[in-house]
């Protein structure tokens, strides 16, 4: 769905609104713009400024939690759009516990590979975790190729400085110093996005693919309703759909809670499809239709399944970056 753009500019006055008044509510985990939610099924045609909260309270439950300072009752409608509350648990996908659980461990996306492709294991030299090598990138100011992926994959605490050592494999699927492959280069935590970009260490290859999707052909922009397919390190090959944009989500960043924008939600195709799951954060999403990267994954929630992406013009923009078009 094309959404006009008059109806994007009031929508995101009232994400606004939406955001100052209710983002810090404990029970509020996104707000965004999008599809709402009717009797358990996604409606298609109509809009609303959607409140994720972590329980769905009613009546005496939800008195008693408003009284309690834990919620507050949110609004019929807000800046002129309805409003819906779905229920989410979301948190960041990365790769934590043994490794040896997933049925991909073996495969290319755990194992030491040459040529790298998006959508394997990768992970910075301290944590003992893994998460998804995203894609190639080219610096828009030196031409330098990058590796793309989240700020919790590179990144991951507050001390780490520019020129940490990442490894290919993820530490938690075994890697060590010598699987060096890139060292951190910057990040964009500093505009509410969590991405980062590490220049490769020309020790081994990176090409324009995604595991077991092909090459990617550029940058696009998600659509309400556009189906869309990512390659990522614990689940493979996974689908979904775009329910909402341009959203706002708060998370916890190594101890800190940190507010990231720019947000698009993608929910299952049909009831028994898995989004995404721990070790994918990092991946891309592209659009199954023109394969070009609309987003970057980075959190999701099982119950229901979902998945949460940052938008990836914001992305590119914001870390002075280009898709690598040829491989």
């Amino acid at each position: 769905m094309d959404v006009d753009p008059m109806t994007l500019a009031r929508a995101r006055l009232a994400l606004e609104e939406a955001s100052r008044h209710y983002l810090f509510d404990p029970n509020v985990r996104v707000i965004d713009f999008g599809f709402p939610e009717k009797n358990g099924q996604i409606v298609e045609d109509e809009l609303a400024i959607r409140f994720h909260v972590r329980q769905k309270l009613f009546d005496a439950a939800l008195e008693e939690a408003t009284e309690a300072g834990i919620t507050r009752p949110i609004p019929a409608s807000i800046g002129g759009f309805l409003t819906d509350v779905p229920q989410g648990a979301y948190r960041l996908q990365p790769g934590r516990g043994v490794s040896a659980s997933s049925p991909l461990t073996g495969s290319l996306r755990t194992n030491r590979v040459n040529p790298m492709s998006g959508g394997i294991s990768i992970s910075d030299e301290h944590r003992n975790v893994y998460g998804t090598l995203g894609g190639l990138v080219t610096d828009r100011s030196t031409g330098a190729a990058m590796i793309l992926s989240n700020w919790h994959v590179l990144v991951g605490n507050w001390s780490a400085r520019p020129g940490q050592r990442i490894f290919q494999p993820g530490r938690l699927d075994g890697g060590r110093a010598a699987d060096t492959i890139a060292l951190l280069t910057r990040d964009a935590m500093s505009v509410n996005l969590d991405a980062a970009v590490a220049t490769l260490s020309g020790s081994r290859s990176l090409i324009n693919s995604q595991l077991n999707l092909g090459a990617v052909k550029g940058v696009g922009k998600a659509k309400l309703g556009m189906e869309v397919v990512k390659s990522g390190r614990k689940t493979g090959i996974t689908f979904g759909r775009v329910t909402a944009i341009e959203g706002i989500a708060k998370m916890p960043y190594d101890g800190l809670q940190r507010i990231i924008r720019g947000v698009i939600t993608i929910d299952q195709r049909q009831g028994n499809e898995e989004v995404s799951a721990g070790g994918d954060s990092g991946s891309w999403w592209l659009d199954s239709a023109t394969m070009q990267a609309i987003g970057l994954h980075f959190a999701g929630s099982n119950s229901p399944e979902r998945g949460l992406s940052l938008d990836m013009p914001q992305v590119l923009d914001a870390l002075n970056v280009n898709i690598a078009v040829r491989p």
